[in-house]
């Protein structure tokens, strides 16, 4: 069953959509003054290992709280950047509503988008 639905570009960036190799659609970014969700990337150094007698830190990845999430509105769907939707499944919350778009080359010419 093929469900209609709205997309909203919430990312900074125009978003085509690839069938074929071709572009299908594309959904531009909001106008200017849309609240953006986004979210800070913090990370602290907890340790090092030793690689070939270099000392190599490892760091530990904290997200702050996503921003500027809009509710969720029956038929519509949110494109939202990968740390956005990191950070939410990181803290446990599912919103089946969001979405990121896939940057990977080869995903971006077969159109995949990762949910």
């Amino acid at each position: 069953m093929v469900r209609t639905v709205r997309l909203v570009d919430l990312t900074l960036h125009e978003l085509n959509i690839y069938i074929d190799g071709k572009v299908a659609s594309s959904i531009p970014p909001p106008p200017e003054g849309t609240p953006i969700p986004r979210v800070q990337v913090k990370s602290e150094i907890v340790g090092t290992i030793d690689v070939d007698d270099v000392e190599v830190p490892i760091r530990k990845v904290m997200y702050s709280d996503d921003e500027n999430l809009s509710p969720p509105e029956d038929g519509t769907i949110y494109a939202v950047s990968t740390f956005v939707t990191l950070a939410l499944r990181k803290k446990g919350i599912g919103r089946r509503d969001s979405l990121s778009p896939d940057t990977n080359v080869d995903s971006v010419i077969d159109g995949v988008i990762y949910a």
